[in-house]
Formats: C-alpha cells, sequence, structure tokens
C-alpha cells in the first residue's frame, strides 16, 4: 500500500510510456510503416478508444486543477481523494495508444517496454482495487456494488456502465430542476469537500458512510439523488441505494465539478442551486487564472497542432533534431515529475499557495524556485523538434513568456506567505542553476 500511496507506479508508468514514444519515433524515424488488413483492424481497434479515453480524462483533469479552488485546510483533494480514479482512465488510455504506436511503427524496442508497462498497469490497477474494497469494508459498503467486475470497469473507463445496468438513472446537470422538491439529497465526499460546496438541502455520508442506517425509515418510492465530486464515487452508493429497494435512484453525472463550471457567475437558486461558505473578497485575483488558462490552452493547442502540421505538410525530421527532441522532452519530463514529487500535497495550478500549504525548499527544489515551469517548457520545446512543427513555435514562446509573467506574479504573493521566502530566493535561481 506504501508503493501506491507515494504514487510511485503512476510515475513509473508515464516515464516508461514517454520512453516508449521517444524511442518508437527515434527508431522509425517517425515514419509508419506498411501496414496489412488485419494490422490495419487492429490499430483502429486499439487508437479509437485510446483517443476517446484521453479526450475525456484530458478534460476533467483541466477542469479540476483550472476551475476548483483549493476546497481543504488539511491537504490538496486531489493528491488524497481523486488522484488515482481520475488518473486512472487516462492510463488505459496511455497504455492504449502505446499498444496503437507499437503497432504502426513495428519498433521491437518499443514492444518490449509495452509489456513492462502492461505489468505497471495491472500491479497499479490492482492496488486501487484493493484499497477501495478496504474503503467499503470500513464504511460498512456491501452488495452488487462492490464486485470485482464494477470496480474495474469504473476504474480502467471511468465510465457510469454498471451503474445504469444496476437500475440507477444518470441525470445530466440542466436536468436537475426535473426532480421533485422532496428528492433526497445524498453527497458521498468528504466532510471537507461537502463544506466547501454543496447542493443546498443535501446531507453528508462520506463515503456512504451511514447510509443504509440513514435509508431504512425512508419511504422506498422517494427520489433519491446521489452526487459526488467528479462521478467517481456515487454510483456506488447509486447501485446500493436501489439494491436496498429505493424505485427512483438518480446519479448525478459529472457530480459537483460540472454544477461548478455550469452555475458559474450566477447566483444560485432553488433547492438544487449549490451553496457554499463566504469567501475572502481581499484574497481574490491572487490565483492570476487567466495566465494559468492561457498556458494550459496553448500548450493543448500545440499538442494537437505539432502533429497536423506535419500531416499536411509532410515535414521531413532529421535523425539529429529527432534525438535532440526525445532527449529535450525526457529530460522536461524528469524535471516536471521531480517538481510534483518535491511538492506533494501543496501542488496547485494557481500561483496563491494552498491554505495549509508550506514553503518547499527541499529536493530540486533546493536550487530552483520554479524548476516544474522550467519542465514544462524544457518538455514542450523537445515536443515541437520531434515533429519539427513551425507552426508551434509562436505558441511556445508564448506560454513560456506566460511562465515567466507568472514566475514574477507568484514570488510577490510568496514572500508575503512565506517570511523566510526572501532569504530562499537570494540564494536559488529562478528557472536555470547558474543562468536564471
Amino acid at each position: 500500500m506504501r508503493l501506491e500511496q507515494r504514487h510511485a507506479l503512476t510515475i513509473l508508468f508515464y516515464a516508461g510510456a514517454a520512453a516508449l514514444a521517444a524511442v518508437a519515433l527515434w527508431q522509425t524515424g517517425a515514419v509508419m510503416r506498411e501496414l496489412g488488413s488485419l494490422e490495419v483492424a487492429l490499430l483502429i481497434l486499439v487508437a479509437v478508444p485510446a483517443g476517446f479515453l484521453g479526450i475525456v480524462s484530458l478534460i476533467g483533469l483541466v477542469c479540476y486543477f483550472v476551475f476548483i479552488p483549493s476546497p481543504a485546510r488539511d491537504g490538496h483533494l486531489f493528491t488524497r481523494v481523486h488522484a488515482g480514479r481520475m488518473i486512472h482512465p487516462l492510463t488505459t488510455s496511455v497504455l492504449l495508444g502505446s499498444a496503437a504506436l507499437c503497432i504502426a511503427t513495428g519498433s521491437t524496442i518499443a514492444w518490449s517496454i509495452l509489456a513492462g508497462l502492461v505489468t505497471v498497469y495491472m500491479i497499479q490497477t490492482a492496488f486501487m482495487v484493493r484499497r477501495i474494497r478496504a474503503e467499503h469494508l470500513v464504511n460498512g459498503l456491501d452488495g452488487a456494488a462492490k464486485g470485482t467486475l464494477f470496480l474495474l470497469l469504473h476504474l480502467i473507463l471511468g465510465t457510469e456502465i454498471v451503474t445504469v445496468a444496476a437500475g440507477a438513472k444518470p441525470l445530466a446537470p440542466w436536468r436537475l430542476g426535473t426532480l421533485p422538491e422532496d428528492t433526497w439529497i445524498v453527497d458521498v465526499r468528504t466532510k471537507p469537500e461537502f463544506y466547501w460546496n454543496r447542493l443546498n438541502g443535501a446531507q453528508s455520508f462520506p463515503w456512504g458512510a451511514g447510509i443504509v442506517e440513514a435509508a431504512a425509515d425512508r419511504p422506498k418510492d422517494r427520489p433519491v439523488l446521489v452526487t459526488c465530486f467528479s462521478g467517481h464515487r456515487s454510483p456506488t452508493v447509486a447501485v446500493m441505494l436501489r439494491k436496498l429497494g429505493f424505485t427512483h435512484v438518480y446519479n448525478l453525472n459529472w457530480g459537483i465539478l460540472y454544477l461548478v463550471l455550469f452555475e458559474r457567475g450566477k447566483k444560485g437558486e432553488g433547492p438544487f442551486s449549490l451553496t457554499r461558505p463566504h469567501r475572502d473578497p481581499n484574497r481574490r485575483g491572487e490565483d492570476v487564472r487567466s495566465i494559468s488558462i492561457g498556458y494550459i490552452t496553448l500548450e493543448c493547442l500545440i499538442l494537437i497542432l505539432a502533429p497536423l502540421e506535419q500531416s499536411l505538410m509532410e515535414v521531413r525530421v532529421s535523425v539529429p533534431e529527432q534525438i535532440v527532441g526525445a532527449a529535450l522532452l525526457i529530460l522536461g519530463l524528469g524535471i516536471v515529475l521531480a517538481s510534483f514529487v518535491a511538492l506533494g500535497r501543496n501542488f496547485r495550478v494557481f500561483a496563491a499557495p494552498r491554505r495549509s500549504g508550506i514553503l518547499i525548499t527541499r529536493g530540486i527544489y533546493t536550487r530552483v524556485r520554479h524548476p516544474m515551469y522550467t519542465g514544462v517548457v524544457v518538455l514542450f520545446a523537445g515536443y515541437i523538434l520531434l515533429w519539427g512543427s513551425l507552426w508551434s513555435v509562436p505558441l511556445w514562446t508564448a506560454f513560456a513568456a506566460l511562465y515567466v509573467l507568472k514566475a514574477i506574479k507568484e514570488e510577490a504573493i510568496l514572500a508575503e506567505r512565506f517570511p523566510q521566502y526572501r532569504e530562499y530566493s537570494s540564494r536559488t535561481w529562478k528557472f536555470v542553476p547558474y543562468l536564471w
């Protein structure tokens, strides 16, 4: 369990996937080989679900980091509650995408790395199933919703297929108004999440704890709405309530996350509107969200634009360019991972530190104050070189400039928050040791 909690397997998997892609592209010169009809069919069978899962998972993750403020005083909810479950469908997508790359390129080394990735993926999935079962046991959850098949489908695909099969009805957030006002709203998030933002009239049952006792004296024909943060925990409880005899059980699609986006800037009204504790207006603006949204948007555009340019313009990338690009990509990825490990629960996309955050001066932060930004800039430089994309260069320049601007604003915020920050900044480099 200690191995899983430190996310070592996730880091190992993604590092291996990056190495597989770099090796496959380098060994084949980024040129797709001639495929037989069976290989083409297999490639489509693997690539299509990989692309679908990848897009859906990335949208969910980007929305989480861009739009959701820190809801807890005692730690970052992503690393404590959501990390494994939200990332695992993306991990599935990367695994399928790696298999598609192996089929397309026929790289023997890449196939060997893929075998290792499959092993890591299976171990990681087994750890997660064991952990979820332990959580269910602690909270008294039992029944069909606890089955291995349900857990595997939910982890691997991140969907509600089994929930629908069990009789619970998915409900789109914009259809909340169709529910009767006496609907029993069951919120299965943790207490800090529930305090941060919730539906009016909702009752808190963290991970479903106490739900069996609460359901005993309620009429079974009363409508029930089950919700969590992002739709990864509520299906289990929805299935369980259906098994307890409730005839009208609804599971809120995309959870509170979507409602936060859907009602953004609106004044909540009615029994199904959001309510949240008052935020200090003097703290607004610290997150410099426009900068964060700007560089994330530019990065997403580069990921799409570079391969599109090569396809349309038939760009030829020399072997030296591929080698340098792969080296920069791996170097940047390594810097990002080292930064993420050093930050731990203090990681945040926005500039303002978490209310429970501390100043990190260990690991890679011993000499550099913003290594994460350096790593991302280097990583994307390698990505652009691998594809030989000239169209992406202005976008790369723009998001690198946004990182510099964010670092300047962030340092002013950190100096105000942490008295020791000025001394720390006087003995460290901003981005690159001995250069900048």
